[in-house]
């Protein structure tokens, strides 16, 4: 309330006030408030002097930006209409990024909100031709409706009013935008859970069911914590299924929906992930390759190829390809295969024939190729191939990716 005048200002619906009572008779009594005619005509406001300027210019002008209403001006221009409260303005965002941030940088912001620096990385970069890179990390269902959409939006057009590209992209500013955005989606809490897959008979359960298993410390609550989650969910998909790798592109989790309580099932990206978990620098990732093949027994009952490996399109075996450096400086290559043979002997004997045919027929055994370290998923016989002056080693894909999933220790 105005003192001298009686009038009332209720506060901003969005911002509220910038101080709370006792902050606001403190300015009262030193005269640091600028008062509008009536209440119609605007709000009050704090007073700055020229004095302090100097001290206060970067605060001042990002609460100017803010109070303006710059940062709902900026997604209404992308969107057509207001979609969130107080956003950042972009100006802001580019001059902090530009102040901070080497132009061949990489700007990481853990809450990104609607993605404003994310924009404002996009934008330097077509402005200053420029490399920065962005990486933004956010858990709100908007993440889905807003972040990545505008993202997308900038990338596509560099002007935009009221949801619609007022042009396209010159050549150059084409250019300079992004050749790609990844989009990665960890696992939850939540996802873990709706994951665990239980095997218990019935018998078990009315064991656990019994009036005298309940209660803290006692057998119901026992079994779950020490029993239940080794045994009973083993093999569970949240847990890692490494039975499931027989396939690494049909790993499947049940990802419940951004801002619903339903679940959906989404395959895995297992070769991205286990890049991640083991350091891998990627230098290389190779497209499928299927081949198709027909095996019999010779005179001794040892299983060979009949006629040749053929690589077609649809064929029964299928192989990818990761190259890159570990942390420690090894030249690594990870296979991916397809086992159609499953866990049978005759199974495993007939996928592990073909893997060695197609290793020989790619030349990674040849010295112009040598790796320090080769990871394949499943049981193999690769090491029987190395040459006596070959130094590689060979490691189960699935060992390393249990290992450093659960039992890595001070993290």
């Amino acid at each position: 309330m105005n003192p001298e005048t009686g009038d009332e200002y209720p506060p901003h619906p969005d911002f509220g006030w910038i101080t709370d009572e006792p902050g606001f008779k403190a300015l009262l009594r030193d005269n640091r408030i600028y008062w509008p005619r009536n209440p119609k005509s605007g709000n009050p406001r704090k007073k700055r002097f020229l004095s302090e300027a100097a001290e206060r210019a970067p605060v001042s002008s990002l609460e100017i930006s803010i109070k303006q209403g710059e940062g709902n001006r900026d997604l209404a221009d992308l969107f057509g209409a207001k979609l969130l409260n107080f956003p950042k303005p972009v100006s802001v965002m580019k001059t902090i990024v530009d102040v901070c941030c080497p132009a061949s940088g990489l700007v990481l912001d853990f809450f990104a909100g609607s993605g404003t620096t994310g924009e404002a990385v996009l934008r330097l970069n077509v402005d200053q031709d420029c490399t920065r890179r962005t990486v933004l990390v956010e858990m709100s269902p908007y993440f889905d409706t807003l972040l990545v959409p505008r993202l997308k939006k900038v990338a596509y057009s560099p002007e935009w009013k009221d949801g619609k590209p007022k042009r396209l992209a010159t050549p150059e500013e084409a250019e300079r935008s992004p050749r790609i955005m990844k989009v990665f989606r960890l696992e939850s809490y939540e996802d873990t859970l709706n994951n665990l897959e239980l095997r218990r008979t019935k018998e078990q359960q009315d064991l656990l069911d019994h009036a005298q298993a309940q209660g803290a410390d006692k057998l119901k609550e026992q079994y779950t914590l020490r029993y239940m989650l080794d045994v009973e969910a083993r093999g569970s998909q949240s847990l890692l299924n490494v039975a499931a790798f027989t396939d690494p592109t049909a790993y499947k989790l049940k990802v419940k929906r951004p801002g619903s309580d339903e679940s959906r099932e989404v395959n895995v990206d297992l070769i991205e992930t286990f890049n991640w978990l083991i350091g891998l620098t990627v230098q290389h990732i190779a497209a499928p390759q299927t081949f198709n093949a027909e095996t019999e027994r010779d005179g001794e009952g040892r299983l060979r190829l009949k006629g040749r490996l053929r690589r077609q399109a649809g064929g029964r075996w299928w192989f990818r390809t990761v190259t890159g450096t570990m942390p420690d400086g090894r030249k690594t290559l990870v296979i991916w295969r397809k086992r159609p043979g499953g866990e049978t002997p005759q199974g495993v004997e007939q996928d592990n024939l073909i893997l060695d045919e197609w290793f020989t027929r790619q030349g990674y055994s040849s010295k112009d190729r040598e790796f320090d370290l080769i990871y394949v998923n499943g049981d193999n016989n690769l090491e029987n191939l190395r040459a006596p002056d070959d130094t590689w080693k060979v490691r189960l894909i699935e060992g390393d990716f249990f290992r450093v999933m659960f039992e890595a220790e001070g993290v």
